[in-house]
């Protein structure tokens, strides 16, 4: 644990200059396209302080993160369940992966319109919306990380008797470390891209009923102070939630002596 923590520590420069490099190319932008295209940082940073001050920021970045990470929890949960059963039982396998392939491939957006007939307007449409996309990302990783467990292993805890728990908690579930942590994170982030999409399309509060009320007023500014805010949770949630499975992860690999790669 101490070493990686080292090694982030050692990252932390080079991630700083990547966020220096953002914000030049975006002050760049600002400068060369005009307040019409891109609004400068200056700009954007006022608006943001506006927002937060006058009190409408909190309530609606706390409603967005509810839809995001309630339903990415949902359909991370389903998916990872359906995965680890497809992955063990052939069967299962063979019938629930075409059904996540096909929630896979339909866009969010017809989600969100489905959803608005089956629920209404509101925050429901939008948490719906997240879980279905959030699904199959989960299972797919889910059903390769079993498929992918040392067989050997299987055997040798069947023949030894190990209890189910234990063969659920010291062998498959550290063996789909490698295939669920950038599965998390990568519906982690789909999950709040999605949260916002459905919120300005079906009218419900939050961050993308901030977003909608600023295109209607012609607020560029403020548009992007939604933006950044909402990015500023989701990397937030990412170090709360995702930043120690990485680190359990990691301390894994190097204990069994394989090097953990990025997720």
């Amino acid at each position: 644990m101490r070493a990686e923590r080292r090694g982030s520590a050692r990252l932390l420069p080079w991630t700083a200059a990547g966020l220096a490099l953002l914000a030049a190319a975006w002050q760049w932008g600002a400068v060369a396209f005009g307040p019409f295209v891109l609004p400068t940082l200056a700009e954007t940073a006022r608006a943001v302080v506006r927002l937060v001050a006058s009190g409408v920021a909190a309530p609606a970045l706390l409603e967005t993160a509810a839809h995001a990470l309630g339903g990415c929890l949902a359909g991370a949960g389903v998916g990872l369940l359906v995965g680890m059963a497809g992955g063990l039982l052939l069967p299962v396998g063979a019938m629930s992966r075409p059904v996540f392939t096909a929630l896979l491939g339909t866009p969010p957006i017809a989600w969100v319109v489905l959803a608005l007939l089956w629920f209404g307007p509101g925050g429901m449409a939008a948490a719906f919306t997240v879980a279905v996309t959030a699904a199959p990302i989960v299972f797919l990783a889910a059903l390769q990380g079993v498929r992918s467990r040392d067989p050997a292993l299987t055997e040798m805890a069947r023949l030894y008797r190990v209890p189910p728990l234990m063969r659920l908690t010291d062998l498959l579930l550290p063996s789909l470390a490698d295939f669920l942590v950038p599965a998390f994170a990568t519906a982690l982030a789909f999950s709040f891209k999605v949260a916002v999409m459905a919120e300005v399309l079906s009218g419900a509060d939050g961050v993308g009923g901030g977003i909608a009320t600023a295109r209607a007023h012609f607020d560029l500014p403020q548009t992007m102070a939604w933006i950044v805010m909402a990015v500023a949770v989701l990397l937030l949630a990412d170090a709360l939630l995702l930043v120690p499975l990485r680190n359990w992860r990691a301390v894994r690999g190097a204990g069994a002596g394989v090097p953990a790669g990025e997720g």
